[in-house]
């Protein structure tokens, strides 16, 4: 049997039948369209970072924390287990300003417009500081890591190894884990720009 893959459509307009795009666009102008789109931009970039975190978090990390628990295994060194803590909680986050857009984008399905976006968004700003200290200290501890995957003899070593070679194709690998949060901040500044 064939498997269907469905693809995200392109563009806020590409999800609306023509009708009804020309009816929104006559009612609230081409600004607001552009404004549409940029909401789907957020919201269909801030659904694919979660996915493709979290499947990293999923395959990665958490097999390296005690069973039934939040504590590290032994032998991870303790920059490294700080860090793959942070990366955690700002998945996290993300997860939950998807889940606040998916909530707020689903007025689209009755062929109306977002209106009010900012006060959703507006509650997850402080929660961003905790991008702080991975800021100032990802690149250290990536670099690390790095070091661990080509060089390290030890268990730690192995298993970044192992799941390297045990990556599916398409899917990050942890040393874009840890730049992508990063890239997702600088991509805010260009879609609040606007």
């Amino acid at each position: 049997p064939r498997v269907l893959v469905q693809e995200e459509p392109s563009s806020w307009k590409s999800t609306l039948s023509t009708d009804v795009y020309c009816a929104l666009s006559r009612h609230y102008g081409p600004t607001e369209m552009d404004r549409q789109e940029l909401i789907y931009a957020l919201f269909t970039s801030e659904q694919a970072f979660v996915k493709s975190a979290r499947r990293v978090v999923r395959t990665i990390l958490l097999p390296l924390r005690a069973r039934d628990s939040h504590a590290w295994l032994p032998g991870l060194p303790a920059d490294v287990a700080r860090l793959f803590d942070w990366l955690e909680d700002i998945v996290n986050l993300h997860g939950a300003v998807a889940h606040a857009l998916s909530t707020v984008t689903a007025i689209w399905r009755t062929g109306s417009i977002v209106q009010r976006l900012a006060g959703t968004l507006k509650g997850f700003v402080p929660q961003f500081e905790m991008y702080m200290p991975y800021l100032a200290k990802y690149e250290g501890v990536r670099d690390a890591v790095r070091w661990h995957a080509e060089q390290d003899g030890g268990e730690f070593g192995e298993y970044l190894r192992m799941r390297e070679r045990e990556r599916e194709e398409g899917s990050w690998s942890l040393e874009r884990l840890f730049e992508e949060p990063a890239v997702r901040l600088r991509g805010y500044l260009d879609i609040f720009q606007v």
